[in-house]
């Protein structure tokens, strides 16, 4: 890929990489004050298209220039060319680690949800994460595993985001909701959508309590991150939904 740095290029090379995790307080002591500039001239080709640098919301990161030198965000550029990135904010420390695969994915292969190729992120205050609470994955006479999973789904909605690896040309997700609740019929019901980094829709419908449904989207402009929402029509409702590992695949 020509974002292809060698992996040891990601550590030293001319093209500094900035982390964009952020530093606790702890790290006050060894922050020294610089003035430096965004470089919004600055554009990426990953395996020869254009690609756009972007945090977990899907917001565009920009390059930043000082001193002769160019800082861009090491986590997206490193995940986009193969690198695990974690950050241990205790002690400070990065850690890069190079990914390998025992397996060759084919071209039109559907590899099925898994760490390796999707992973979550919050949005705004909404109680989202991975769950494998079998209790709550237990869907008619079907015991699912894992899902990403987003509570307290009203009129107001509840959304979580998801990010899929690069090279993701098609994705089948298996959506479900649970209304906790045993009042009125309507309140059992929700809507539900799947938008894209842009706010486009890409697939909705509606869903009754304890129930799933399949949706295959055909993903738009190499995209890779993607959002949920729920929306019930209560005012009340704790409704949970659910986005299922167990049948949801991606396809490259």
């Amino acid at each position: 890929m020509k974002l292809k740095m060698k992996k040891t290029a990601l550590i030293g090379s001319a093209l500094v990489l900035l982390l964009t995790f952020s530093a606790g307080a702890s790290a006050a002591t060894t922050l020294e004050r610089i003035q430096a500039n965004l470089n919004h001239g600055i554009s990426f080709l990953l395996d020869g298209e254009t690609w756009t640098p972007k945090d977990p919301n899907g917001n565009k990161l920009t390059p930043i220039s000082y001193k002769g030198t160019t800082y861009v965000p090491l986590k997206s550029v490193a995940e986009a060319a193969g690198v695990d990135v974690e950050y241990e904010a205790a002690k400070q420390q990065i850690s890069l680690n190079t990914k390998t695969s025992s397996t060759t994915i084919s071209t039109g292969e559907r590899v099925p949800f898994s760490v390796d190729n999707v992973s979550h992120f919050l949005i705004d205050l909404d109680k989202s994460g991975i769950t494998r609470n079998r209790a709550e994955l237990l869907f008619g006479e079907v015991q699912y595993e894992t899902a990403f999973t987003v509570t307290k789904v009203n009129v107001a909605g509840a959304d979580f985001g998801f990010n899929v690896k690069k090279g993701t040309k098609r994705i089948g997700v298996l959506i479900g909701y649970h209304a906790n609740e045993e009042d009125l019929d309507f309140k059992r019901t929700a809507r539900y959508s799947i938008m894209d980094s842009k706010g486009q829709s890409l697939a909705a419908g509606s869903i009754t309590d304890g129930a799933v449904v399949s949706n295959e989207i055909v993903i738009p402009n190499n995209e890779t991150v993607f959002t949920v929402n729920f929306e019930s029509g209560a005012t009340s409702s704790t409704g949970t939904g659910y986005m299922i590992w167990d049948e949801s695949w991606l396809e490259f």
